[in-house]
């Protein structure tokens, strides 16, 4: 592990699925590629399936168990699945007002990092699709199935402190008040909550954290920038 001792700024450390971007977008994205290679191996009667596994994410029903039972084939099943979790999205548009905070918080030289929960080619994906390395290091990018270690834990959160044994404060940025924020307000961050959209693909804990400021996205967040440069 690297450490700099001589960045003394702030820390802004990120959640990623529904704080960054909408993972509704990558739900879609991948159920146009399950479409693509259905009609590829079995045909055009399989055009408008990626319509029906919208309508059953936006309904909350259990779109994969639908799927399953109309192919009746489980090795297509699992394929139709890997597709899905390791496809690159051609478009992954950031969640409003991210990209500016993004491109601020990067002109004024302040690092960041991310601690996601998640399976590591999946993440990976959004990670690339997004753009993101060209704003935080590898090395302050901490996915669970990488490490061992979830949002329950401290430990990716403490790795994001020990790389950066001098910097005047740590903050998450995330959207879900049961798992976001707990280790970092143990941990002594600053917090700051995006507030969950209605039809986040996973519904969010709706009591507001006591400790983290909340905004309906980073656009509203001119609060965090604010708190960078003070």
């Amino acid at each position: 592990m690297e450490y700099d001792f001589n960045y003394h700024g702030p820390v802004v450390v990120f959640d990623l699925d529904d704080t960054l971007f909408r993972e509704r977008d990558f739900c879609r994205s991948g159920f146009r590629e399950i479409e693509r290679m259905l009609v590829e191996e079995r045909g055009g009667e399989w055009l408008g399936v990626s319509k029906r596994l919208d309508s059953m994410l936006r309904r909350r029903m259990n779109y994969f168990s639908w799927l399953e039972e109309l192919l009746g084939d489980e090795m297509l099943m699992r394929r139709c699945v890997e597709r899905y979790r390791s496809h690159l999205p051609t478009c992954l548009p950031m969640a409003s007002g991210v990209g500016e905070t993004l491109e601020t918080l990067s002109d004024r030289g302040i690092v960041m990092g991310i601690v996601t929960d998640g399976r590591s080619v999946t993440q990976r994906r959004k990670i690339e699709a997004l753009g993101l390395e060209r704003y935080i290091r590898p090395e302050d990018i901490m996915i669970s199935e990488e490490t061992g270690y979830d949002k329950r834990s401290a430990e990716n959160f403490r790795h994001i402190v020990r790389r950066w044994p001098e910097a005047r404060e740590f903050i998450y940025v995330g959207d879900n008040a049961a798992k976001d924020f707990l280790m970092p307000n143990l941990l002594g961050w600053t917090t700051f909550r995006v507030l969950p959209h209605p039809d986040n693909v996973h519904p969010s804990y709706d009591q507001p954290d006591p400790f983290a400021r909340a905004a309906n996205d980073l656009t509203d967040f001119k609060a965090l920038l604010n708190h960078c440069a003070s």
